[in-house]
């Protein structure tokens, strides 16, 4: 017990010495944008607890589906594609880089899965790059990441780990992935993103038999890109980023709001979409993490779009396309 103790009071010293570094650097900086307010954001909730997430996902492989997806976290998402599982961006840490904190645990224990054909890493970043919820993934399946991230990659234990460049693909196992390009940036400690603006960042097409499902990524709108996806593909579901943000504006270079994923849903042309990269975490924009989402369905609503959205809470599974195989019963 004493060892235990011991150990929790060194993590907390780390993390209180990073959160001092961190707030000296942004006062050496004169930050007042959005990194200045996650840093107190983060600082006043050190202490608070973590809610429980509304529902818990208990059964990742549903006979019944052809297609499904499921909603874990920020922009981590289950998507089953006939026998085949796929995860986006896996968060499953209490925090981000020692410093984020979520709002809700993760709506699944990693513990359940069976497997995982395919597991998918948009760019660098710690939200979405998280080697302390890739250690807790089975790693039977393939692990793709884009250009530039295979430095950033340690040894997890993957049976294949490709590093994927735009439009680039890769066959294995009856899954098709396809790295596609957004708009976003990399780099993982900050010095290292002068280096990696156009590249280290991406997003994904992944098909299989019939289905074809889009990852955005973390991305903003870009009025070629998503266009030209659609032309390529034909897209059954498609995963896109709301946040952060709440407002009735596209979003910014690098961040697409609610009005700029409905953009990209309507440019790729997918039946449907899931909307995530939201409600998690605090970023430093929207007070109400709530808000993103609360935008999404007004506008959604507005353009006659609302029966396309899937509109999951964390720890939601739902099937999009029922299987067209008789479901066997005991």
């Amino acid at each position: 017990m004493d060892r235990i103790v011991g150990i929790q009071s060194i993590l907390m010293t780390r993390r209180l010495l990073f959160l001092a570094f961190l707030g000296f650097a942004l006062l050496l900086t004169g930050c007042s944008t959005w990194a200045a307010r996650m840093f107190t954001r983060s600082v006043s909730r050190i202490h608070e607890p973590i809610s429980s997430p509304p529902s818990m996902i208990t059964q990742p492989l549903l006979p019944s589906a052809d297609l499904a997806v499921a909603w874990v976290g920020h922009a981590t998402a289950l998507i089953q594609m006939h026998d085949k599982l796929v995860m986006t961006d896996p968060l499953f840490t209490s925090t981000v880089g020692i410093v984020v904190k979520r709002y809700i645990a993760p709506g699944m224990d990693p513990a359940i899965l069976p497997k995982l054909d395919a597991t998918l890493i948009s760019h660098t970043h710690f939200d979405h790059f998280s080697y302390g919820s890739l250690e807790q993934l089975p790693r039977g399946g393939v692990l793709a990441v884009p250009l530039g991230a295979l430095r950033y990659t340690p040894e997890f234990g993957f049976r294949a780990v490709y590093e994927l460049a735009p439009w680039a693909s890769v066959e294995d196992s009856g899954l098709t992935i396809t790295a596609v390009p957004v708009q976003h940036f990399s780099g993982r400690y900050g010095f290292d993103g002068a280096w990696m603006r156009d590249h280290g960042y991406t997003g994904y097409v992944v098909q299989h038999k019939d289905l074809t499902v889009f990852f955005a990524g973390d991305t903003g709108y870009h009025p070629e890109y998503f266009k030209e996806i659609g032309r390529r593909f034909t897209i059954d579901l498609a995963v896109i980023p709301i946040g952060p943000g709440g407002s009735w504006e596209v979003g910014s270079r690098i961040h697409v709001h609610p009005r700029g994923a409905l953009m990209i849903f309507q440019d790729v042309g997918a039946d449907y979409m899931l909307p995530v990269h939201h409600k998690t975490l605090f970023y430093g924009f929207e007070e109400d993490p709530a808000q993103s989402i609360i935008t999404l369905r007004a506008l959604a609503s507005e353009l006659g779009l609302s029966d396309r959205i899937v509109d999951l809470d964390v720890g939601e599974q739902r099937i999009i396309i029922p299987s067209s195989r008789p479901v066997v019963t005991p």
